[in-house]
């Protein structure tokens, strides 16, 4: 079926007779941009254990392509723990190119500088240095340096991986023509790569079994250029100036995404040359062993071959997707991928003529249903930045409820289109007590790991929306200046008054001017008085012993018009009572009034709505937004929380994450078992950090 054209006249006959009701909203769809909204079967995947678990079987049941574009890679993974009975992923990419004939092209994001690859090694084994000198620092390198995290892999995945990636980069297909000195001297440190041999054992077995590139697999990295950095520097500064941030957060988040931009695209493309088995995944996924886990969320880990083996447990959410859709997710791939290598992937493709021939082919799954769907890109060096379009979009569609489950929360136009957005509508007649308000679920991370470089920003964006008071250690140091920042701006002004005055009263007054004079005078001390009252105020505050807060009793948000508000993190369901574990929330779904839903690799935060290469899938269909709603609530209440589409069943879902919420505070603090797996967002830290 032909996508269709929105600028078209659409005529519906309807039976003035009939008492019909109908509702209407906005658009959900980002309108006139680079792909428009196409039929496609949609499943979303909860969860390591389903994502991988589909991806695998996909994969190895791929006749003709299949095409990667990854943040991290880890070629020793096992998408099935089923006790190694399933090859690792890297075993399985070079089994289907050696004896099946199967193309795989493989496109992962290499910091050059290799500052990214100090915390989370996305690419464990392609650089041997990197790799053995994390192994060999001690912890207490780790535990100082907040920034910088260990390897978790076992040997036996370090020593695979280092070799997978020795023969993989044999046939390493990236483009080395450099367009400057400075993207020269960028590639340079990259290709600075060797493989020690103290991890290989004997150097001959070694020669025999990896001297030779893998058959039908090309393996690309792609990195932001000099100029691209300077473009983004420029450009985040110049937002920072127009929406007055302070200069430590422009000068950090310059820092930040100038010195480590990513391309952190999740999505795999099979067998697209033949429509009737093409198949594509929009993913949260990394490839990488810590992101698998199942949805029972056991705080012990077990081993990489038969469960969750990470650090921590694991809450993410992927999607399958087949039909048109799937001409979107090549064009990316190609883009990417030609840019990449210089090849020209997306001219050959166009010459098979299959677009448009792709077909709805999930008939029989439960949640795999046809319906329309956009994929939404923030791609910065091409202008592209449809995600934070379509986040926006959205907020100011909704009526009942907004869903986030993000990694972060972190970005100021969030909070100030979905407050807008409520504040119109009780402008424009909505009684909270009669309608009801609209009601906002976040579930992110409140742990250092994960606000980690963005400390002020979390604080900003949960103080905008009532909850500043959960971050009681930054509220405090953020007050701290500001009354200091007051008082000097008072001190001034006051000084300036003090010398107007002194110049008067010396210089002598004309007597035509001397009424004027006097009311001058009489009002400057007027000011003065106010302005000395002001500072004592201040200096009265500085002086007190301002409280650090606890999570012991958690106060409740600050109201606002027409928007009910609750931020929780998630829990292991089966912590030991003495010992919670946190789970690691790396999931980027946002849903709406049971009618939108979106997914994909974005954060909500500045990075992935403007700077970092990003790809989400967005869907206008009420099953799949119900049941993943459904489907979440009920993970984390365990069983609870999954209202009808009402108002009412809103309030009584509000009730229950905050009846959970504040029982499982009661149970921590009596060193009890959790109820269920959400608690309160509390982080008691004064650390700040400025780089989103």
């Amino acid at each position: 079926m032909a996508t269709p054209n929105f600028d078209c006249t659409i005529t519906t006959p309807m039976a003035l007779n009939e008492t019909n009701t109908a509702k209407s909203t906005m658009r959900w769809f980002v309108h006139k941009t680079e792909y428009d909204p196409r039929w496609c079967e949609f499943r979303y995947l909860v969860n390591g254990q389903r994502a991988f678990g589909s991806l695998y079987q996909d994969m190895l049941g791929a006749k003709h392509s299949i095409d990667i574009i990854c943040w991290g890679f880890q070629p020793s993974m096992y998408f099935v723990r089923d006790g190694s009975k399933s090859m690792r992923i890297g075993e399985l990419l070079a089994h289907k190119g050696e004896k099946d004939n199967v193309k795989v092209r493989l496109l992962c994001w290499h910091d050059p500088l290799y500052i990214a690859e100090a915390g989370e090694n996305n690419m464990p084994g392609f650089d041997g240095k990197v790799t053995t000198t994390k192994r060999m620092l001690p912890d207490v390198v780790y535990e100082k340096i907040s920034m910088m995290s260990p390897d978790y892999q076992t040997d036996e995945e370090t020593l695979f991986d280092l070799k997978w990636y020795w023969r993989a980069n044999l046939n390493n297909v990236t483009n080395t023509v450099h367009q400057n000195a400075g993207d020269q001297a960028l590639d340079e440190i990259s290709i600075s790569r060797f493989m020690p041999t103290t991890l290989l054992g004997d150097a001959s077995n070694y020669l025999m079994n990896a001297a030779v590139g893998f058959k039908n697999l090309e393996l690309a990295t792609r990195t932001f250029d000099v100029s691209e950095r300077t473009e983004i520097v420029e450009r985040i500064r110049a937002h920072g100036e127009a929406a007055g941030w302070s200069s430590k957060l422009i000068n950090g988040m310059c820092q930040g995404m100038g010195g480590i931009p990513t391309h952190h695209q999740k999505m795999v493309l099979i067998d697209y040359e033949h429509p009737e088995l093409a198949v594509g995944y929009v993913m949260g996924h990394n490839m990488l062993d810590q992101y698998w886990d199942t949805d029972e969320h056991k705080a012990a880990p077990a081993t990489p071959k038969t469960g969750r083996s990470g650090p921590s447990p694991w809450q993410d959410i992927s999607s399958r997707v087949t039909g048109p859709v799937l001409q979107d997710l090549n064009s990316n791939f190609c883009q990417a991928w030609d840019e990449a290598t210089g090849q020209k992937l997306g001219e050959t493709r166009k010459k098979l003529g299959v677009a448009g021939k792709h077909e709805l082919c999930l008939g029989g799954s439960s949640n795999a249903r046809g319906m329309m769907a956009q994929v939404l890109r923030t791609q910065s060096q091409h202008g592209k930045t449809d995600i934070g379009k379509a986040y926006l979009q959205a907020l100011n569609n909704a009526t009942q409820y907004v869903f986030v489950q993000n990694q972060y929360f972190r970005w100021e136009d969030f909070a100030d289109t979905i407050k807008a957005a409520a504040a119109k509508q009780q402008q424009a007649g909505r009684d909270p007590g009669k309608h009801g308000p609209i009601y906002l679920f976040v579930i992110t991370n409140s742990s250092d790991v994960a606000v980690g470089s963005g400390t002020l920003t979390t604080y900003q964006m949960l103080e905008s929306l009532g909850y500043g008071d959960r971050m009681p250690g930054v509220k405090r140091a953020e007050t701290v200046d500001q009354l200091a920042e007051r008082k000097a701006s008072l001190q001034a002004a006051l000084a300036k008054e003090q010398q107007v005055e002194q110049r008067m009263r010396t210089q002598g007054v004309d007597p035509a001017s001397a009424i004027g004079v006097m009311n001058y005078l009489q009002d400057s001390e007027i000011r003065q008085r106010q302005m000395w009252a002001e500072i004592g105020e201040i200096q009265d505050l500085q002086q007190k012993r301002v409280q650090q807060g606890s999570d012991a009793e958690l106060a409740a948000p600050e109201p606002l018009p027409n928007l009910k508000v609750i931020i929780c993190t998630l829990v292991a369901p089966d912590s030991a009572p003495e010992a919670w574990v946190p789970i690691y929330v790396h999931a980027k779904v946002m849903i709406i009034d049971d009618a939108f839903t979106t997914l994909g690799s974005a954060n909500i935060n500045f990075r992935s709505m403007n700077v970092d290469s990003e790809i989400n899938i967005a869907l206008e269909n009420g099953l799949v937004a119900t049941g993943l709603r459904q489907d979440l609530w009920g993970l984390h209440t365990r069983g609870g929380g999954e209202p009808r589409s009402n108002l009412g069943g809103l309030e009584g879902t509000y009730s229950l994450w905050t009846d959970i919420v504040n029982e499982n505070q009661k149970r921590k603090n009596k060193n009890m078992a959790p109820k269920a797996s959400l608690v309160g967002f509390f982080r008691a830290s004064n650390d700040r950090s400025y780089k989103d």
